[in-house]
């Protein structure tokens, strides 16, 4: 009996310890529905696409590993390939309508993607060197996917970017890129995303450039 009852406080702690990821969600009084700008790695991102409040899901407990971790959804920064004398360097993250910060319901989201054109030999010490630099939109572009639900899924347009600050994270173990932005963009006169601000944390590891 007493090697049952242990064998379930096992599993509600298991439970609990995979259940308690922080949303990292800090409302700003003067923009409803988004955080506040931070520089504290909470992958946390936020912005008005048409004035409606967008913004990255945040993932309930996983016990099984048959979804994504608990935890705000994480960005995706790799260096693309092209056929042109420039590669591109794209930042994405899936992003759905904010609803009070609760978990997500959905693993199959929209995503947003900042894309910036970059040297072939665009190395990750390029990256930490962007820190404090602004990109207009006649070089940069955004891109929204399943954002209509309907052809055509994949939208072009164009962005402002500014990399407030990039920086490194190290311990003895791992290393971690820390980096915050401001960034809006439109898509054609139909789509406007407005006072979107980011602040990820990424592995060093996981990065391909």
């Amino acid at each position: 009996m007493k090697r049952i009852i242990h064998k379930c406080i096992l599993c509600v702690l298991i439970f609990c310890l995979a259940g308690c990821a922080k949303r990292n969600f800090f409302p700003d009084e003067d923009d409803p529905g988004l955080s506040r700008f931070t520089f504290h790695g909470y992958n946390i991102a936020t912005a008005y696409i048409n004035e409606v409040p967008y913004i990255n899901p945040f993932y309930g407990t996983n016990l099984f590993g048959i979804a994504p971790p608990p935890g705000n959804a994480i960005p995706v920064l790799s260096k693309v390939a092209t056929n042109s004398v420039f590669d591109t360097l794209s930042l994405s993250w899936p992003i759905e309508k904010n609803n009070n910060t609760q978990a997500s319901n959905s693993y199959f989201n929209s995503t947003i993607s900042l894309l910036m054109p970059v040297p072939k030999s665009f190395s990750l010490n390029d990256f930490l060197a962007l820190s404090g630099q602004r990109f207009s939109s006649n070089t940069n572009s955004i891109m929204l996917q399943g954002f209509l639900n309907k052809p055509p899924d994949t939208l072009y347009g164009s962005s402002n970017i500014y990399l407030v600050e990039i920086s490194v994270d190290s311990t003895e173990s791992y290393k971690h890129i820390v980096f915050s932005g401001l960034f809006n963009g439109n898509i054609a006169d139909s789509i406007l995303i407005t006072k979107g601000r980011f602040d990820f944390a990424i592995d060093a590891n996981k990065i391909n450039f």
